[in-house]
């Protein structure tokens, strides 16, 4: 199978079929009804707002006020989805990979920050034996093994992930969560 697009994306990411993923929410109200009282990250749905307008580790509090900020620039709270913050001070590697018939390709950095920002500071790569061995080394068993999974169902898939060196994500136990599975 392969993803052809961010909306084809999205509706399998919503389903939950590309395994452990930071809690989400598709709305203000949806987070005001959850437990979660922790830092957020804002983001559009979709291609809804540039990645330059997206925000990380908002805390609880300050929510509303960074809506209200996007909104003053044009951009509607209907296209806002909002996620856990994830704990980046313990952030191991993370980037993307895919795995091509002569083996891995993973462009990664082990900057304890945001994906996009840690890749502008610092972008390695590794190919092959060694790519492997660097993700066997991070991911837990099962990260490891849901990794292999998604290469199965989406092979020469780009498969964006954070791992860290505590469980995180909806799917106990895990220390990796994946952003995204892409052919585009």
């Amino acid at each position: 199978m392969k993803i052809k697009n961010k909306r084809e994306y999205y509706q399998k990411y919503d389903l939950g079929l590309f395994g452990n993923r930071a809690l989400i929410w598709d709305s203000y109200e949806e987070l005001l009804k959850s437990n979660w009282r922790g830092e957020v990250c804002i983001r559009g749905k979709g291609n809804g707002i540039p990645r330059t307008d997206a925000r990380y580790n908002v805390s609880f509090e300050d929510i509303r006020k960074e809506i209200e900020c996007l909104k003053k620039k044009g951009i509607p709270e209907e296209i806002l989805r909002f996620n856990q913050s994830m704990p980046d001070n313990f952030l191991s590697v993370q980037g993307e990979v895919i795995d091509y018939i002569s083996g891995f390709e993973l462009t990664y950095t082990q900057i304890k920050k945001p994906m996009n920002l840690g890749l502008k500071e610092e972008t390695r790569f590794a190919r092959g034996l060694i790519a492997k061995m660097i993700l066997r080394s991070r991911m837990d068993s099962s990260s490891f093994e849901d990794l292999l999974a998604l290469f199965e169902l989406y092979p020469e898939s780009a498969v964006e992930f954070s791992t860290y060196e505590v469980c995180v994500g909806d799917i106990p136990g895990r220390n990796t969560v994946f952003w995204e599975v892409r052919n585009y």
